[in-house]
């Protein structure tokens, strides 16, 4: 098997709960990948600027970020797909008129968070979004939005759910990223939308490709490559379609498959 290229999520994937990765395993296998011109893309829905602060210490490290809606490395961001501004103001519409939530709007340029916000919201916030915006209304925004990231109460996660999309239509898809935490997205970008960019940005195969993933948000990027790959933490669904298996993320699941990958 040839694996030219190696993709993963972050939060309950590549991440332990408390937000870290064995860098010394890391390093290795870096190296490893770094001397065979294989590859490293960081793919999540969390900001561009978050991700540049992980993998700092790996300069060669892409980045498909914002659910697919930004692709990237250190210096530059390729290619962007933001929302039409009609759909922006429509999801905003739904967004004021649901009980119980708050939510930031995703932009190229910053996140934005409304002063209204709770403290707590802001706090937690913050280190997602490390380039975060204060504003009174989302229609003072000057930004091009790539996705809508919502809080609500985790065991309503599925009602809510069902309420945005039903509120808002096709022109978006909406996912649970976990944790009560939901995106919408645009309905033609994803994961898969990115990792298909940097397939023909540097001619390599969805089958010469490998991903790990854990909740719906990864679906699309684990049928696109060659080889997916489900954290044994994953959801039913998540489980059900990856053809491999690996351990969960608190034992470092991702490091441990491209160690046997790789034979290191």
């Amino acid at each position: 098997m040839t694996i030219k290229l190696v993709a993963t999520d972050m939060d309950a994937t590549f991440l332990d709960d408390s937000k870290h990765f064995d860098t010394k395993r890391f390093d290795k296998i870096y190296q490893y990948m770094t001397d065979h011109n294989i590859y490293f893309v960081s793919a999540s829905g969390n900001q561009y600027y978050q991700l540049k602060n992980f993998f700092k210490d790996y300069p060669e490290t892409l980045f498909v970020a914002e659910n697919g809606a930004l692709v990237g490395n250190h210096q530059e961001i390729f290619k962007t797909w933001h929302f039409p501004a009609a759909v922006t103001k429509k999801v905003i519409q739904v967004l004021e008129n649901t009980d119980h939530i708050q939510y930031i709007a995703c932009g190229r340029k910053s996140a934005y968070i409304l002063n209204s916000a709770t403290e707590e919201f802001y706090n937690i916030s913050k280190f997602y979004f490390p380039r975060i915006t204060s504003v009174d209304s989302f229609e003072d925004i000057d930004d091009e939005i790539l996705k809508f990231s919502v809080n609500c109460p985790l065991t309503e996660t599925e009602a809510y759910m069902e309420h945005l999309a039903n509120g808002i239509g096709k022109d978006v898809s909406v996912v649970s990223s976990g944790h009560g935490d939901i995106d919408i997205i645009q309905a033609q970008a994803n994961k898969a939308t990115g990792l298909e960019y940097l397939s023909q940005k540097l001619n390599i195969k969805p089958e010469e490709m490998c991903a790990f993933g854990d909740g719906g948000n990864d679906l699309e990027m684990l049928r696109y490559v060659g080889h997916g790959v489900a954290m044994e933490n994953a959801s039913d669904i998540v489980l059900e379609t990856a053809p491999y298996q690996t351990t969960n993320n608190n034992q470092q699941g991702v490091l441990e498959h491209l160690e046997s990958v790789f034979e290191l």
